[in-house]
């Protein structure tokens, strides 16, 4: 068991985290923190996932704003009452953006959130009630409230947590956050994060253009063509625009990864369907994707090309 402690910031290392679950072989990760940058604890939200983790949260102990982004992450996710506090997100616009940029950016970083919730199995309403409390209000949720809303999932006999193992002491080996570090990890991280990519490409279109905008570095060799960020998504929205109905199914099988120097490529093969319910058109055919992945504490998309099979 260990114990991520701390605020979550925006650019920090998250090697620790890695190196702490590998080393002390936990299985069971608890929090103890107040929140923090929301895209640190989202990130570290999917490596738990990823690493087959499961999350506790115990009420001598508190969990609250960004930080109940990252319980969500566990496989069996099991939480006292009033242990994790929600209220609606603060996402501040860089300097120097026009009214208009800002509202963008707040509107993709929420959908961002969404996403991520969706993705971990959790009700989107959990969203929406922290939505109605401020900045400064946090909302503390009751026993019923997390089961409904499937922010826990389980009950303490499905997950090897025990809350009477919990201490808040110098041994309790506290860390701050995650990233892909040791033994493997930087292939299985590469792989589900282009998995992610492309089997949510045809969620609603907000989510999937917020997805794209933090999966790509800001310059990316996008089929043998150096290309900005903004020009890969206006392309991807004009193409969501063209097809409002999506859906996209990678085969287990084709899949390969290799990893070199914080570098992964993965390749593969997929099979797709689009549709346009006002046009009555609908295409679909098998595609090869081929992702370079710069893997770190934001792992981005630094080169991307494929063709369509057929």
């Amino acid at each position: 068991m260990l114990i991520v402690s701390g605020e979550f910031g925006a650019n920090e290392s998250l090697n620790g985290f890695s190196r702490a679950v590998v080393v002390s072989g936990a299985k069971v990760i608890v929090f103890n923190s107040l929140g923090g940058n929301v895209g640190g604890a989202i990130r570290l939200g999917r490596m738990i996932r990823a690493a087959g983790l499961d999350t506790l949260q115990v009420a001598q102990l508190q969990c609250a704003s960004a930080c109940s982004l990252a319980f969500l992450g566990g496989i069996h996710r099991i939480a006292e009452p009033s242990s994790i506090g929600i209220h609606r997100a603060f996402l501040k616009p860089a300097d120097g953006m026009s009214t208009e940029e800002a509202k963008a950016r707040v509107q993709l970083g929420t959908a961002a959130i969404i996403s991520y919730v969706v993705e971990m199995g959790v009700d989107p309403k959990l969203i929406e009630l922290a939505s109605s409390y401020g900045k400064h209000d946090i909302r503390y949720l009751s026993a019923s409230e997390m089961a409904e809303l499937r922010v826990t999932n389980a009950a303490a006999n499905q997950s090897p947590a025990n809350t009477s193992q919990v201490s808040t002491g110098p041994n309790s080996a506290p860390v701050s956050a995650p990233a892909p570090d040791a033994g493997q990890q930087p292939e299985s991280i590469a792989v589900a994060f282009v998995r992610d990519l492309i089997e949510h490409h045809g969620d609603n279109d907000d989510f999937a253009l917020a997805q794209a905008q933090a999966s790509y570095a800001p310059t990316v060799d996008y089929y043998g063509k150096l290309t900005n960020l903004r020009s890969i998504i206006q392309g991807k929205k004009n193409y969501y625009q063209r097809w409002p109905e999506r859906g996209n199914s990678i085969r287990n099988d084709s899949i390969m990864v290799t990893c070199a120097n914080d570098r992964c490529k993965v390749s593969g093969v997929y099979d797709w369907i689009v549709r346009s319910p006002s046009i009555h058109k609908q295409e679909k055919g098998v595609a090869n994707f081929s992702y370079t992945i710069s893997i770190g504490p934001y792992p981005k998309i630094i080169a991307e090309t494929g063709s369509v099979q057929r």
